[in-house]
């Protein structure tokens, strides 16, 4: 059981800066200030020899249920990729347990928000209000799905700020994005594990790199466009075709070698 401890960064209320693709351009993390130190403490204690447990908590907004059950006609759940994800990445720190809910059941229902665009002061508002605790060896993460869009953008999937241990999905823009079932599971678990990635420091975002991955024109995203931290995924317009070898494959580890590495390597 968890014992329930506010995280002290939650104190610290100001705008910041996100990860998320628009159609015009990159929206890029702030690399300074407070919230740089903020995600250097959250990255650390989370690639910890310490830390006995990863969780991934899931909230959802009525209306924006996420995606649950077999994968297309896999005998695969649909938040295996989200698991199989994560435990790759830890593959190294010995005995991390990664937990990740599999069913509605398991996650938190939120009332609706009756919301159609979505600002950062609001989506960390209500994140802050429903956020999911933590203790030294037992750290969380928290996913949000929402309905609407950020600040009008009908192409950005998902984001992620700066410093917070959590992720937004925008479950309109997931189902805009088309696709068949199996389709429409891959494009909403690839952003959410694309999200978690940059909320625990993939890539440049607080973790150090094992080799030069970033892709300059799209800092803290990966240059390979085979791992799930490549810009593309959070882009309603181009998620289809950077995902094509990933759903053909039915990959459940979706991140690529070079951010596996990262992972793998840092014990802080």
């Amino acid at each position: 059981m968890i014992r329930k401890i506010e995280w002290v960064i939650l104190i610290l209320i100001s705008m910041i800066v996100g990860h998320g693709c628009s159609n015009d351009d990159n929206v890029i993390a702030n690399s300074g200030g407070p919230y740089a130190g903020m995600q250097a403490n959250y990255v650390n204690s989370v690639y910890s020899d310490n830390l006995g447990e990863f969780i991934v908590s899931v909230y959802y907004e009525a209306g924006a249920e996420p995606y649950t059950g077999p994968i297309g006609l896999t005998a695969n759940d649909t938040w295996t990729i989200t698991r199989t994800s994560l435990q790759s990445l830890f593959m190294n720190h010995v005995g991390r347990v990664v937990t990740v809910p599999s069913g509605l059941a398991a996650m938190s229902a939120l009332p609706n928000q009756n919301k159609t665009t979505w600002t950062q002061e609001q989506l960390l508002n209500l994140a802050k209000a429903n956020a999911p605790l933590s203790t030294p060896t037992e750290i969380a993460v928290g996913v949000y799905f929402v309905n609407g869009t950020l600040n009008g953008d009908a192409n950005i999937l998902g984001v992620q700020f700066l410093g917070y241990p959590y992720a937004f999905i925008f479950k309109d823009v997931v189902v805009a994005a088309g696709g068949d079932g199996a389709t429409q599971r891959y494009v909403e678990q690839s952003v959410v594990v694309h999200e978690i990635g940059h909320a625990i420091g993939l890539v440049n975002n607080g973790l150090p790199m094992v080799s030069g991955h970033e892709d300059a024109a799209h800092p803290k995203h990966s240059i390979n466009q085979d791992c799930v931290m490549y810009w593309a995924v959070e882009n309603r317009q181009n998620i289809l075709t950077t995902l094509a070898n990933f759903i053909a494959g039915n990959r459940l580890n979706l991140f690529g070698p070079q951010s596996l590495d990262d992972g793998r390597s840092y014990h802080p």
